[in-house]
């Protein structure tokens, strides 16, 4: 489950997209402003070369967000904060593990959201079409 934050931000810039099976898979960024301190430990070597980097603007400490969206509906998402890069298509290159499992994840989310719609639209439309226009008590029969 992701943090809140990450699902209410709506500062995320798409950076790339590409069709797989039969979503559209969105990867996006966006600045991530959690606490240094809550995701890194200041007395850490790399403490000093991390902060003059972030200052600087060299780097950036980003959000990653995949959505897996058919006919615009987002079907599954997955995020990974506290990256730290000098850009998100540099991390997108040098990183394709971490691409791929938040993809892997947004995907086997949006799979189970279609199934579990497809049941509920056939439960809707399919069962009360279907048998509108047999009498009830033949209905009945049919599944006692």
């Amino acid at each position: 489950m992701s943090h809140t934050f990450f699902q209410k931000n709506d500062n995320f810039e798409v950076v790339e997209q590409f069709d797989k099976d039969q979503f559209i898979v969105e990867i996006a960024f966006a600045e991530d402003t959690t606490q240094l301190e809550l995701v890194f430990d200041p007395s850490q070597d790399y403490w000093d070369e991390l902060v003059e980097n972030l200052e600087s603007g060299f780097w950036q400490h980003m959000i990653c967000r995949v959505q897996a969206k058919y006919d615009d509906k987002v079907m599954g998402e997955a995020f990974l904060g506290s990256i730290v890069a000098e850009g998100p298509e540099k991390w997108l290159r040098e990183d394709m593990m971490y691409v791929d499992d938040l993809v892997d994840q947004a995907m086997e989310e949006a799979r189970s959201e279609a199934v579990r719609m497809l049941e509920i639209l056939k439960q809707d439309f399919l069962g009360t079409k279907l048998f509108q226009d047999i009498d009830q008590k033949v209905v009945d029969n049919e599944f006692n």
